[in-house]
């Protein structure tokens, strides 16, 4: 089988897992219909589920808390190749106010013969503090490191106070990794403007092409996508 031309990658939060229908119609058509691999965010286990199975993809969810409606919330990592290993990475500082535990999952893929790690990060909203939040992203590196020699992790970092996004890309390429997102712009529309909080980062793969699905797809965030050469 001759090896695809490229691998893409994008991260999606789909706001507690509501509107999964719209979000399966964004995801299957261009430019996210090409994913091979999809991170989302404030998903629950049947939503994770119903897309995977309309996209054909191979999954891994797990829970880090419950929403205020009662269903999980939680992280997935989505995929067309298949699923070899996974890890659930619990992070430091809970909301104070809500008690939210945060998470980050791992999944090891098989891009024939070639192990791919991704894992699929939300980090907490502003109120925890900024170094909170870096020690969270510091906690995702430390759990991951030299656990495969291409990585992505991707997802929505919370980058929206002034300074964050700038000292969140200085953390990741201290550890060796690529910003691969960058320059794709906001991802959220909020009533104080446009926010940048959802970012791709990698080792070991070069991306080629990147941007932002403006198109209405059942969230507060757009999806971000990477394509990256093969490896």
């Amino acid at each position: 089988m001759a090896a695809p031309a490229s691998v893409t990658v994008v991260t999606f939060n789909l706001a507690f897992a509501e509107h999964v229908t719209e979000a399966i119609t964004a995801l299957s058509r261009p430019p996210l219909a090409q994913a091979d691999v999809i991170t989302m965010q404030e998903m629950d286990a049947p939503s994770v589920e119903r897309i995977a199975r309309e996209l054909g993809l191979a999954y891994v969810y797990y829970p880090a808390s419950v929403a205020k409606d009662g269903d999980d919330f939680g992280n997935a990592v989505l995929s067309r190749w298949p699923i070899t290993a996974d890890a659930k990475i619990n992070l430091p500082h809970d909301d104070p106010y809500h008690q939210q535990h945060r998470i980050a999952v791992a999944a090891t893929l098989d891009l024939q013969g070639t192990p791919l790690q991704v894992v699929s990060v939300h980090g907490a909203t502003p109120i925890v503090g900024l170094g909170a939040r870096l020690e969270q992203a510091e906690t995702v590196l430390h759990a991951v490191e030299g656990a495969a020699p291409l990585q992505v992790i991707a997802g929505d970092f919370n980058t929206s106070d002034p300074g964050s996004l700038t000292q969140t890309v200085k953390l990741f390429t201290d550890a060796g990794f690529q910003w691969a997102s960058e320059g794709v712009g906001d991802t959220v529309d909020s009533i104080i403007g446009g926010l940048p909080l959802d970012s791709v980062f990698v080792r070991g793969l070069s991306p080629v092409e990147r941007g932002v699905d403006a198109l209405p797809a059942g969230s507060d965030h757009q999806p971000v996508w990477v394509r990256f050469a093969w490896p």
